[in-house]
């Protein structure tokens, strides 16, 4: 297989939202060698996404352990983003907490904890993953982390609070004025452990991970739809909020 010609083809078929379809892909790791070379044909890297991290996705994916995969720093927005229904073929929302590095992540021999990497986390706070399903109903992971597991940027919120903060809080989502989500401890996992298990993968894979850069810890209400003309908050008691309109 000639994982470089298929990186231009993903690659090609992402910027022209062209239907998502499986490739033969034998495994997981082959999966991220694609993903790599597929990445660096897209620009500059902003962040990183943990995806499949609550036990029902693992089961639906067939997977052991979450996927991770970039998030462009081109398709990383601040506060009340506006999004452009011509940029997307399947346009579907996560709400998300994002934790927000304050410096660079040192070289580490073994795995991240939450523990360790809670000290080089500035922020945590409420943000939409972006994502650009494409028509995909797939469940194959190896073509989906191939294809970075369909992201499509990040809506980043504000304010967030510190590295102590209680991250539990009422969380609430509404999309076109529909209430969406409204409960305690939503998160999939502690965030910290999110932020533990991506940079771990991706340190392996020889990234950097940077002073600014996101880090995206699993949907709190699965994936959502989103209409033209809608607008979509997610809010977090004691955290902040994201919000976004979609055309």
């Amino acid at each position: 297989m000639d994982l470089d010609a298929l990186a231009r083809h993903i690659a090609a078929d992402r910027r022209a939202r062209a239907p998502f379809v499986d490739f033969p892909i034998p495994d997981i790791a082959t999966g991220y060698d694609v993903q790599d070379r597929v990445t660096a044909l897209s620009g500059p890297v902003g962040g990183y996404k943990i995806g499949w991290n609550s036990p029902a996705l693992l089961e639906r994916y067939h997977v052991s352990e979450p996927a991770v995969a970039r998030v462009m720093a081109a398709d990383i927005r601040d506060g009340a983003a506006a999004l452009d229904p011509g940029d997307y073929a399947t346009l579907m929302l996560e709400p998300e907490i994002a934790a927000i590095l304050a410096t660079d992540l040192p070289s580490r021999a073994g795995p991240w904890t939450a523990d360790a990497i809670l000290p080089y986390i500035a922020r945590f706070t409420p943000a939409f993953e972006v994502l650009d399903r494409r028509q995909g109903e797939s469940v194959h992971a190896p073509s989906i982390i191939a294809a970075n597991v369909f992201n499509a940027g990040a809506v980043v919120g504000e304010p967030g609070q510190g590295c102590e903060s209680d991250l539990t809080g009422h969380a609430t989502l509404t999309i076109g004025g529909e209430e969406r989500l409204s409960a305690e401890n939503t998160a999939p996992q502690p965030p910290a452990e999110a932020a533990a298990f991506i940079a771990t993968v991706m340190q392996s894979r020889g990234q950097v991970l940077a002073q600014g850069q996101i880090l995206l810890c699993g949907t709190h209400a699965g994936l959502q739809s989103i209409a033209p003309g809608q607008e979509a908050v997610f809010a977090i008691a004691g955290l902040g909020e994201a919000r976004l309109t979609y055309g």
